[in-house]
């Protein structure tokens, strides 16, 4: 049977869904844009702490356009909602438990469906790509980004084993493909989407800016420190030495002048 949240399989984890809460629409959602009108009905599959969703309400959807973000993971829907709370609760937004592999929605129920950093860590990525195409509308769209972790870049050189480090960490797991992104076209036609209305793009998230290096060096370490996730759970020896030089590159990474890191992304618009 298919995992519900194989991510979360040891359980909802904070240190991990606050590496998730600095994303914005601008930075995680760009290529929605143009396909995004005011009064739609918008799904998020896969909410996290709600950040995104919040955003698309908040500043996107203000001609009357409504939007719901579903996690299978009460913590997260708790998450969301305590940020919604502490940012002015529009009435646009609602947070609810669902699961991406059968969705509590009628067939052609919203516009557009928006799904990030989702599929990368699903067991079954076609199931759940045909479930987001069955409850978009006729004419609507469905949007999918995905991360390419091992395609990622850590810079000087010698900061690399960081991007390795993810590469490792998300192999060693049953809940994370390194390379999501580059397999995320290929899922789709898999899943019956039509490739004349498939749109592929790349983006990517570069982080140089001394501010931004150091809020995602601290956000990581404390991810690496206090999270369930182990490159080498097998090996408690190995894990633990891997996990500490992590920590310290990361301190120098964040400390150098020169360094920054990249990570790839693929995206997808369908329109059904």
């Amino acid at each position: 049977m298919t995992s519900e949240q194989a991510y979360y399989g040891k359980g909802y984890d904070k240190s991990v869904s606050s590496t998730h809460a600095w994303r914005t629409v601008k930075n995680s959602a760009e290529f929605v844009i143009p396909v995004l009108k005011p009064n739609f009905k918008v799904l998020d599959v896969g909410s996290g702490p709600g950040t995104i969703t919040f955003d698309f309400a908040k500043n996107y959807l203000t001609e009357g356009g409504k939007i719901i973000g579903v996690e299978p993971t009460q913590e997260l829907i708790d998450e969301a909602n305590e940020y919604k709370a502490k940012n002015g609760s529009p009435s646009n937004l609602h947070f609810q438990i669902g699961s991406i592999y059968e969705l509590p929605f009628e067939d052609d129920s919203f516009d557009l469906i928006y799904c990030h950093q989702v599929v990368i860590h699903l067991q079954d990525p076609i199931l759940a790509l045909k479930e987001l195409k069955r409850v978009c509308k006729p004419n609507g769209y469905v949007c999918v980004k995905d991360a390419d972790l091992i395609s990622s870049i850590v810079y000087p050189e010698k900061y690399q084993p960081l991007a390795d480090f993810y590469a490792i960490k998300a192999d060693a797991s049953i809940s994370t493909d390194s390379k999501a992104g580059r397999k995320l076209y290929e899922r789709c036609i898999e899943a019956g989407y039509d490739i004349t209305k498939l749109q592929y793009s790349m983006s990517h998230w570069l982080c140089y800016e001394i501010e931004y290096k150091l809020k995602w060096a601290d956000a990581t370490i404390n991810r690496i420190k206090n999270s369930k996730e182990n490159p080498y759970p097998n090996d408690p020896l190995k894990n633990q030495q891997t996990k500490e030089e992590a920590i310290e590159l990361w301190n120098q990474w964040k400390d150098d002048k020169s360094s920054f890191f990249n990570l790839n992304h693929f995206e997808i618009i369908y329109k059904k």
